[in-house]
């Protein structure tokens, strides 16, 4: 039972400091968010749209979030056959080339 509680006093002192190992942006209390810094814009609010718009239409805007990397592969054609893949899965499974799976 010594160890029990041991073993509990050890986690929930490591669960307390685990705040202190956060970013640099938060001072160590729950909920502070740091002040937003203003700068002047020359632009107006439609000159940036019309700016969103066309970087949209033109497929220029960056790739972002989750399934950021998806685009990259999606527009990455092949000229191989789905059963020319499998062929040459099958071959460097076999022959040591990759570790085993399902193929």
């Amino acid at each position: 039972m010594n160890k029990f509680i041991a073993s509990a006093l050890i986690a929930a002192a490591g669960f307390a400091a685990a705040p202190s190992f956060a970013g640099d942006n938060i001072s160590g209390e729950v909920g502070y968010v740091p002040p937003v810094s203003s700068v002047k814009s020359n632009l107006t609010r439609e000159a940036v749209r019309a700016d969103y718009l066309q970087a949209q239409r033109n497929d220029a805007l960056p790739e972002l979030g989750e399934g950021a990397d998806v685009g990259a592969v999606a527009s990455a054609k092949s000229t191989l056959s789905r059963d020319a893949v499998r062929a040459e899965a099958v071959y460097a499974v076999r022959h040591g080339q990759q570790l085993g799976g399902e193929v």
